[in-house]
């Protein structure tokens, strides 16, 4: 039986009794028990405790199924322990309206479309983000508008009783009547029409390994056939090569992460590693094989300071790439703050950001006086202004079919941002940056990097 009250943990040596699950109501128990790397029967010391029972609580609120966590240790003269994790389950269905914008970035959209609203795209989002109460994600996307895109999807952490295999499968079909088909001058050109300019239909399944806390391993395969129209393939004969208009593409891939921060979601501590192998067979088109590494390491620097430093870098065969397969900097976290404005397409890249930060609030308000439902009663506001420095280099070794000038050199950027991370981990920045080529604006992102 779980006592009420904690005695003080005076025994140099607690042997692990019993775990209790509290405040689950949809969510399987065993799920959260997967996030806890102890066992009952087993022995722990009194300064390790801390640091576990910590260690204990990040995993539980990396599933991202919870909006608090806590994990209480309760002992007894006899050496026992006995441990109490709360949580406090979020709002796992959503049927949401879907305005987004079509172009890579908000950024873009707002520096070199003229904020033009014919390129928004909208529709509906219908997840469920625990649906059978296992973490399994199924989720339905109806877009339409610039960019129509349809997807099906079903996502299950574990399928085994070890609870280490897990599996997602998708379908999917796409649609533009505008395409950017070439880049020039390091920034995309777009061709628009009243008929469709391109189509895409595939589908794909991933299989996810984790044999233990913090390795995750992916196997990925998949299938799609995508068409362009016959202006396409004219104006950019290297879209798919050879000026073709039609190509089916198999894929197969590996990725590997080793994860140690403290919060997935805006991490102050830890470190994570990325890896992938991807391998494309393009029928009757160019293969292509891409190998992507990334690691970002999170430091306190004490005082509220934090140092958060990564490194990315992909290197892609053969060197002769069609156009749809190419990607260097430009999409994504793959970008040099400071050139996001700028798509720079190669073969090879690498890129060094790092930044330092302070976070000058940290706290929860308490909103039940304006949304009574639980999972919305309270609003978390973490602040951190900071102060960036970026390095980046690509390789390309076809520039004179995109006229690049920004590739096969080094770029350099930097400048002062605001991280706001606030209601259902939302992360917004904004951030003021200069390039090498002087360049100075003000930039917006939103939501997790990695």
């Amino acid at each position: 039986m779980l006592f009420l009250m904690a005695s003080p943990l005076c025994a140099q040596v607690f042997t692990l009794r019993n775990i209790e699950v509290q405040g689950n109501k949809k969510t399987k128990t065993a799920v959260i028990l997967r996030e806890v790397h102890m066992l009952k029967g087993d022995t722990i010391s009194e300064p390790r405790l801390t640091k576990q029972l910590q260690l204990i609580k990040e995993n539980v609120v990396n599933t991202n199924l919870f909006l608090e966590v806590e994990v209480t240790p309760l002992s007894d003269a006899e050496g026992y322990l006995d441990l109490l994790i709360w949580v406090k389950e979020r709002w796992y269905m959503s049927i949401l309206p879907m305005l987004a914008l079509g172009d890579r970035s908000f950024n873009e959209w707002w520096y070199e479309r003229g904020r033009d609203l014919s390129r928004l795209t909208y529709g509906l989002n219908v997840n469920h983000f625990n649906f059978s109460g296992n973490g399994d994600v199924l989720t339905a996307n109806v877009h339409l508008g610039f960019t129509p895109y349809y997807q099906l999807a079903y996502s299950r952490p574990y399928i085994d009783k070890q609870k280490r295999l897990g599996f997602t499968a998708r379908a999917f079909y796409a649609s533009r009547k505008a395409l950017p088909f070439k880049t020039w001058n390091d920034k995309l050109t777009f061709a628009s029409s009243d008929h469709t300019l391109y189509q895409r239909v595939g589908g794909a399944i991933d299989f996810r390994y984790r044999d233990r806390i913090n390795y995750y391993h992916t196997w990925t395969g998949g299938f799609s056939n995508t068409q362009i129209s016959d202006t396409i393939g004219l104006a950019n004969p290297e879209y798919f090569g050879d000026s073709r208009t039609n190509q089916n593409l198999l894929y197969t891939g590996y990725e590997f992460r080793a994860d140690f921060r403290d919060f997935r979601q805006y991490a102050e501590r830890g470190h994570v590693f990325f890896s992938s192998l991807y391998h494309y067979v393009a029928f009757k088109g160019r293969n292509q094989t891409n190998v992507n590494l990334n690691f970002h390491y999170f430091q306190p620097l004490g005082a509220r300071f934090f140092w958060d430093s990564q490194v990315r870098g992909k290197a892609s065969f053969p060197r002769t790439q069609s156009y749809f397969l190419v990607s260097g900097l430009g999409y994504g976290g793959n970008i040099a703050r400071g050139y996001e404005l700028y798509v720079i397409d190669g073969q090879f890249f690498a890129l060094s950001r790092n930044t330092i930060k302070n976070k000058v609030m940290d706290r929860s308000f308490d909103i039940s006086w304006l949304i009574r439902k639980k999972e919305f009663s309270s609003l978390p506001l973490k602040i951190y202004p900071n102060v960036y420095f970026d390095v980046a280099y690509v390789r390309n070794f076809q520039p004179q079919w995109s006229n690049s000038r920004l590739s096969n050199r080094t770029l350099l950027g930097g400048g002062v941002g605001l991280d706001i991370v606030t209601f259902y981990n939302v992360n917004i920045r904004a951030y003021y940056s200069v390039n090498e080529m002087k360049e100075r604006n003000l930039f917006f992102t939103f939501g997790r990097e990695f």
